[in-house]
């Protein structure tokens, strides 16, 4: 599989020509999924309700419905977040659109911060879902910090994690190479970078959009600022392989009657 790892800032709540802008970014690449950061069109750094509502949209909304249209002309899958309303409510979402103009929503399980304030706790649970013969989950930004997420979507199948994101600390890069081989797993993390202000509101964005691989190495890792995609080729059986050596499966392993769940 070839996947399209996508770096980008969005203009706060210029969501037209953020589209116009990602589009021209992946026009010229060729992948079978492209992953774009958390709330790619929006913008983050929100200080009344009033401002997310302006910019929500439920499924069959401007950003989906326009790169529906793109998955289709290309032949590609697209994962990107989005603000999502459903019946009255908001909830920061990321979505996949297939090839097939088929699409599925993730609703983000771990809200950050500030985000309390403004959505609703995520209620899809975590889900993986066939692209192109290769097992892709979805998670958003914070998931990261919460161990069970990933190990769910690895337990559920998952050989690649397309985990769109927003970071501001500086941790995720790193762990997520432990993610990786606590899970022999993919994951992709695409990250946005810059500063956003918004008022006297100021987010600080990361960058260092990176995938890591089963082996909890990075395979490769943008600068910390710059709109960039590069198309990268992996191989999802290797996540397949849950040996860490003749003796240990990492899942085959696991005592979960003696973990605590709660």
């Amino acid at each position: 599989m070839k996947i399209g790892l996508v770096q980008f800032k969005p203009e706060l709540f210029q969501v037209k020509d953020n589209i116009e802008r990602a589009i021209k970014l992946i026009e010229n690449k060729e992948a079978d999924l492209f992953v774009f950061p958390e709330l790619t069109f929006t913008g983050y750094t929100f200080n009344t309700h009033t401002e997310v509502e302006w910019v929500a949209e439920d499924k069959n909304g401007y950003s989906i419905t326009t790169f529906k249209k793109i998955a289709k002309e290309k032949n590609t899958n697209i994962v990107f977040g989005f603000v999502e309303k459903d019946e009255g409510k908001l909830y920061n979402s990321s979505v996949l659109i297939k090839s097939t103009g088929e699409t599925r929503i993730y609703r983000k399980t771990h809200l950050f911060y500030e985000e309390k304030v403004f959505f609703e706790k995520g209620d899809t649970g975590f889900w993986v879902e066939e692209v192109n013969g290769v097992k892709v989950g979805l998670a958003i930004c914070f998931d990261w910090f919460y161990p069970e997420s990933f190990r769910t979507l690895a337990l559920k199948g998952a050989q690649v994690i397309a985990h769109s994101a927003n970071l501001v600390m500086p941790y995720c890069q790193e762990a997520n190479k432990f993610r990786s081989l606590e899970n022999h797993v993919f994951i992709v993390t695409s990250n946005r970078w810059g500063e956003e202000i918004n008022a006297l509101n100021t987010n600080n964005f990361t960058g260092m959009s990176q995938i890591t691989n089963p082996k909890g190495e990075v395979i490769i890792r943008f600068p910390e600022k710059g709109d960039m995609v590069k198309a990268i080729e992996i191989n999802p059986e290797e996540a397949n392989n849950k040996q860490l050596n003749k003796l240990n499966n990492i899942f085959e392993d696991r005592r979960p009657e003696f973990y605590f769940n709660g």
